[in-house]
């Protein structure tokens, strides 16, 4: 059994802990409905609302949110009665749409709007987005903010006339999004939203895009093709290739694409690319050893170093007892704050955590922002957690989903 628990920022219930309080500590979520024998798939979150994606034992997948639903962005039942503070699964009318026997792969959002992607075995995929369409964010064509539907279809057929036959990932930012398509004979990155500082590649200046566009690289436009996974902040986008070259696009105003340049210049061995708002994480093998390289806005001590005038880009200044040799790390960005989620090979994972920590977005206890990485899972108090499985960070919140030795 999980135990998923939330901290941080909660004027609109959005953690789905019961009530509308920021927590200072991590505190368990409520689910209005039954969860047993499911596991965590996915946490999304948008500025005020969470979806997660949960998938059962016989292979179910459902779909769940809390928080703030006034504008559609967890399904129309949640528009009418406005607010949740507990996780309820989210009904979307797929059968009615002719989708009954479609399933949910991913789970993402925006700002103020929701994506999820459906499969069905033998059949193509489909993006269905619902939610606020303020900078094309829906990538329907615009018009749509005051639609009453439950969802709306997102169009790739002028891209890939030939059918889509796969979406191999979908990532956001702040408002915009980043979609890798697949047919039975190219692939393609597309992109929507906000673009106005070419985050979704050149040409710059463009305000945003209401529907699907291709992301160009001026560099090397083949780089397209095999993508290991994108990172996007408000005004910029990671792109990690296959070949370990990483390319950043968007703006640079507060150094948030000086690491991606650094990688490529060292010829880096770049494992992965994370973004918060206004800064970019990447995660390097260093000698035998993981390393988290930042830069970016330091604005609330969310790059984990100190910046200096000699340089902008720095390494993450972790403890010297945790072992980087004998580990492995995953990261989870927030919109100003930072999870890094450390296996060890001979005992349970640790959660770190970093910057941004107002409304206690990092669940250790007060408000003061953190410089560099405190370990903020396990706490004394945690009896019967086995193991974290999962770590998510949203706009001031953050998420960590644990293992179980029994029921809770």
């Amino acid at each position: 059994m999980f135990l998923l628990l939330s901290s941080g920022s909660n004027a609109h219930g959005q953690l789905g802990v019961g009530s509308v309080e920021d927590a200072y500590t991590f505190q368990p979520c409520s689910f209005a409905g039954q969860i047993r024998d499911s596991s965590v798939i996915h946490v999304a979150t948008g500025a005020n609302h969470t979806l997660i994606l949960l998938e059962f034992g016989d292979g179910g997948r459902e779909l769940w949110g809390c928080g703030d639903g006034r504008k559609g962005q967890l399904g129309m039942g949640y528009k009418q009665c406005g607010m949740s503070t507990s996780f309820k699964k989210v009904q979307l009318s797929l059968v009615d749409a002719g989708l009954g026997d479609y399933t949910f792969k991913f789970i993402e959002a925006t700002w103020e709007t929701s994506y999820a992607v459906l499969c069905s075995e033998g059949r193509p995929d489909i993006v269905i987005s619902f939610g606020s369409d303020d900078y094309g964010d829906l990538g329907v064509g615009g018009g749509s903010s005051n639609s009453e539907k439950d969802f709306h279809f997102v169009q790739f057929d002028h891209l890939l006339p030939s059918g889509i036959r796969q979406i191999q990932a979908i990532s956001t930012g702040q408002r915009h999004v980043v979609v890798q398509l697949r047919s039975d004979s190219s692939s393609l990155l597309v992109g929507w939203g906000l673009s106005r500082h070419g985050q979704l590649g050149s040409p710059a200046g463009t305000s945003f895009s209401s529907i699907p566009r291709p992301i160009s690289f001026d560099s090397d436009d083949r780089l397209v093709d095999k993508p290991l996974s994108y990172a996007l902040g408000i005004h910029h986008t990671i792109v990690h290739h296959h070949s370990d070259k990483i390319i950043g696009l968007g703006s640079d105003r507060k150094g948030q694409l000086q690491v991606v340049r650094r990688c490529s210049a060292n010829h880096a061995d770049v494992q992965s690319a994370h973004s918060t708002w206004n800064g970019s994480y990447i995660v390097v093998a260093n000698q035998g050893k993981w390393e988290i390289w930042s830069s970016g806005s330091n604005s609330r001590s969310q790059l984990g170093w100190t910046p200096n005038e000699d340089d902008v880009v720095g390494v993450v200044k972790f403890p010297d007892h945790v072992d980087r040799q004998k580990s492995s790390v995953s990261v989870a960005c927030g919109s100003e704050h930072v999870l890094a989620l450390v296996s060890h090979s001979d005992r349970l994972t640790e959660v770190w955590g970093w910057g941004w920590n107002e409304h206690g977005n990092l669940g250790i206890g007060h408000t003061e922002d953190i410089p560099s990485p405190v370990t903020i899972w396990p706490r004394k108090d945690a009896v019967g957690i086995s193991n974290v499985c999962g770590v998510w960070a949203g706009s001031g919140t953050s998420w960590i989903c644990t293992e179980t030795e029994d029921d809770v």
